[in-house]
This record gives structure tokens, C-alpha cells and sequence, in this order.
């Protein structure tokens, strides 16, 4: 009788430890902005990239937006995130950064970037801010940017990073970015370079962040 009633309370203190470890798929945001379905899921466990292409109002370039999950801790992927001057070593494109200004959360970014043709090279300054928030009880990482007006050969960029624990084991990422390169440039190259590239940047941080680099600061947390 005891081994039966400690037997029924190892089940379920296993069942609850497992219901804390995996959040709830309602939780997470697809790349259409809707909650992950099962199918999304399923193709995000077994290691898949999924993206999608949405049209931004005034411009014929497209907005990327990326999911994926990383075999790390998000630390692990936030401690690459923040590291902006050694974004070249996993960035796909991207030449060389300089960090110009640093003021709490804010870092003001200088990017050269090296694109195939009919791109080019392309440059400019971006002010990119890293916070950390609560969703549902959840800690969640976002680094965002916005770019500095005529800093640039390009027109417009921006976009984001979500960082959040997928389950014990795993980050779950969401990536969003759209840059106009502006000038004459064909819209289907700039859109086909995003279909190209945005998988490679996931890809990028995934090897990136297995290599653990311990934070340098705590980004985004409250002083």
C-alpha cells in the first residue's frame, strides 16, 4: 500500500514538473502574428525555420519575419544578441560593426554589410534598445532597432529579436526585420535576398550561441 501511494505521488510531481518546464503553445507567436499552431509546433521541434513575407504599407519591399528554436538557454542567445561588435562572426552579409555610443539600454550601431549583386555594399547606423519584460509570468528578451536617418545608403530598417524559454531545454526566437535598400534596386532581388538570409541569420545564432559566452552585462534588466 505505501509503494502504491508513493508511487502515485512520484507520477505526479513528475506530471506538474513537466507542465512547468513546457509552455503552453498559446504563449508564442507564429510568424503570422497568430499562436503557434500544432503543425507550427511540430515543424519548430524538429528543427525547422519557419518565415514568412508580409507586405509594408508605402514600400514594395517585404517584412521578414522568423521562428525558430535554439538547444540552448536563452542567455546563451541574449549573450550573443548584445555582443553588436562581434555580430560579423554570425551575421550572414554583415562586414564589420562599431559600436559609437552606449547610454543604458541604447546602443547607437554602425553597420557595413556586403551584399551579392544587385544589392551591394550597403551602410548605416542603427539605435538598437534591449529590454527585458514579463509576459504571463514568462521572462521575455527583446532587441529592437530603428534607423538613424541619413546615416545611410539605404532608406529605412527595422526590426526586433524575441528571446524566451521554450521548455527546459530550448529558446524559442522571433525575428523580425525589413530593410529597404532604397534607390533603383529590383524588388524581387531585395525580397529574394530575405527569403536567403533570414534562415542564414537563424542558423548563424544557433552555432553562435552554443558557444556559451557568459553575459558581459545584464541587458535590458532594471537598475
Amino acid at each position: 500500500m505505501v509503494v502504491r501511494v508513493l508511487s502515485a505521488l512520484l507520477i505526479l510531481a513528475n506530471a506538474q514538473s513537466s507542465s512547468v518546464q513546457q509552455t503552453p503553445s498559446e504563449d508564442f507567436l507564429s510568424a503570422t502574428g497568430n499562436p503557434l499552431t500544432k503543425e507550427e509546433r511540430n515543424l519548430l521541434e524538429e528543427g525547422k525555420v519557419i518565415v514568412e513575407l508580409s507586405a509594408v504599407a508605402g514600400s514594395a519591399t517585404k517584412k521578414s519575419v522568423a521562428v525558430a528554436l535554439i538547444d540552448t538557454a536563452p542567455e546563451d542567445a541574449i549573450g550573443v544578441l548584445t555582443r553588436y561588435d562581434e555580430f560579423p562572426s554570425f551575421m550572414p552579409y554583415c562586414k564589420s560593426t562599431e559600436v559609437r555610443k552606449k547610454d543604458g539600454d541604447v546602443s547607437t550601431v554602425y553597420f557595413a554589410l556586403d551584399f551579392p549583386w544587385p544589392i551591394g555594399d550597403k551602410h548605416y547606423v542603427l539605435e538598437l534598445t534591449d529590454k527585458r519584460h514579463d509576459v504571463a509570468g514568462k521572462a521575455v528578451f527583446v532587441s529592437s532597432w530603428k534607423y538613424k536617418p541619413g546615416s545611410g545608403n539605404i532608406k529605412d530598417s527595422y526590426g526586433s529579436w524575441e528571446v524566451r524559454a521554450y521548455d527546459a531545454d530550448q529558446t524559442f526566437v522571433r525575428y523580425t526585420v525589413f530593410t529597404d535598400p532604397g534607390g533603383k534596386m529590383p524588388t524581387w532581388a531585395t525580397n529574394m535576398a530575405s527569403e536567403v538570409a533570414v534562415p542564414k541569420v537563424i542558423d548563424g545564432l544557433r552555432k553562435k550561441s552554443l558557444e556559451k559566452q557568459p553575459l558581459t552585462t545584464d541587458p535590458g534588466a532594471t537598475n
